[in-house]
């Protein structure tokens, strides 16, 4: 363990930690009660993305395109080939992965598509908690506990449209590729090729390496080893990208403007990210009467969560703080540049229930990390006792949660049957959840 990263521990952290120079994933005297099996591994990976099917077992049943899985990313991928998309940007940036899984597609029959990409989507749901219960997290803390931290990050209620679809799966791959950043080098050829990989996935979809790159010099800088600055690296390939993404991509226009406020401010962190979590949904709508209690739950709310994080920020290890930051920093960004409507103030249709969850899925992740950080390292007993409380809490809220409701059923197979029976040539509009349609012409190898 190196200076500087000693230097980022809690005095307390620090003292019990054993005196082992190198990397987080340096072997120590009790390393073996932190890790697990390859055969561990693969058996929590069966589990979890059993789990996550269980959330919404229609994206395997009853498989259907979502919104830009079909109208984008399919119909693009049958007019223009597998090379081609690679390279339009979408919404201000590169959707590498889904158009990838895209692009192998078309060399299926139509009515396998949505299952495709839906099973692409479960993966990558999967994958960060797969990646916690591997040696390559056992720094942060015992199998139990980062087992434990996996399935809440998969129960994450209140976060309905970022599940089971590729449209949105760009935000459980940020996830992941943070948990590569901080995590421990690879002592495999594979598990290289696989940070390489999945990392550049992550770098190349969506704008997470601008916020991710940041971090990943932070860590480079605290542990001084040539993978961390490979990591680093290759995000900044993926940040040089988006000046020519953002200038060379359409985005919806707002006719209302940001409406941005403290008071709104307040509100979207306390009821859209720290209720939800112990809640599981966002309940402002409760409070409207008398008008002047939503204000005073919002500020109360706000100021004592981020006193809990800040605190919580630190007596944490490197880990908890980087993923802190990647949080604050991708919900300002979130907040400076959302699209939510295209009709009234941004922040004003984000304050609504129901409102896009994709801005909250990853902060929300941010506060169930802290409490499980809090449980585990919090100074007097009597906090961790609290801690362990909350942890119980969120893990009842996630049962509650866990089941999403079925998306519209818009009967994909009848789509599929009229496309089959079409002559060459011919066009069908076909209608997916929410509420899209998109048109696609038969061809010959069709």
């Amino acid at each position: 363990m190196t200076t500087r990263e000693r230097d980022w521990r809690p005095r307390e952290e620090c003292a019990s930690l054993p005196d082992v120079e190198g990397s987080p994933g340096s072997a120590a005297p009790d390393d073996a009660a932190h890790a697990s099996s390859p055969w561990t591994t693969v058996c929590l990976a069966l589990v979890y993305f059993a789990a996550v099917v269980s959330r919404r077992p229609s994206t395997l049943t009853n498989p259907q395109f979502w919104a830009e899985d079909g109208g984008v990313f399919y119909k693009q991928a049958r007019e223009l080939g597998f090379f081609d998309t690679l390279v339009i940007p979408y919404g201000g940036y590169f959707l590498t992965w889904p158009r990838v899984v895209a692009g192998v597609s078309p060399a299926l029959p139509l009515a396998y598509g949505p299952l495709l990409f839906n099973v692409a989507a479960l993966l990558t749901q999967a994958l960060p908690a797969v990646f916690l219960a591997t040696g390559r997290m056992r720094h942060l803390g015992p199998l139990p506990v980062r087992i434990l931290l996996g399935v809440l990050c998969l129960g994450v209620p209140n976060v309905a449209t970022v599940m089971g679809n590729l449209s949105n799966a760009q935000w459980h791959l940020a996830v992941l590729s943070f948990l590569i950043v901080v995590a421990a080098p690879p002592k495999s050829s594979w598990a290289a090729a696989f940070d390489v990989v999945a990392l550049g996935l992550g770098a190349l979809t969506g704008p997470f390496a601008a916020v991710l790159f940041p971090i990943a010099v932070a860590v480079a800088w605290v542990r001084r080893d040539r993978w961390s600055m490979v990591r680093a690296g290759i995000l900044c390939l993926g940040a040089l990208t988006l000046p020519y993404t953002l200038t060379s991509s359409i985005r919806r226009t707002s006719f209302g403007g940001l409406g941005a406020s403290l008071a709104g401010f307040c509100e979207l962190l306390t009821f859209q990210v720290f209720v939800p979590v112990f809640h599981g949904m966002n309940n402002s709508a409760s409070f409207m009467r008398p008008p002047s209690l939503l204000a005073t739950l919002s500020y109360t709310g706000t100021i004592v969560g981020l006193v809990f994080l800040a605190y919580v920020f630190v007596r944490g290890r490197l880990e908890i703080r980087c993923f802190i930051v990647f949080g604050a920093l991708l919900l300002a960004a979130s907040l400076v540049s959302p699209s939510a409507s295209t009709f009234e103030p941004q922040w004003t249709a984000l304050k609504k229930t129901g409102s896009p969850p994709r801005y909250w899925f990853i902060p929300e992740m941010v506060v169930t990390a802290a409490v499980v950080s809090f449980a585990c390292t919090a100074g007097h007993r009597i906090l961790r006792m609290i801690g362990a409380v909350l942890v119980a809490v969120i893990l009842v809220v996630d049962v509650a949660y866990w089941r999403l409701p079925a998306l519209p059923n818009r009967g994909f197979p009848k789509f599929v049957a009229v496309f089959e029976a079409l002559p060459v040539g011919k066009e069908l509009r076909i209608a997916t959840p929410p509420n899209w349609t998109f048109k696609i012409t038969k061809t010959e190898r069709d």
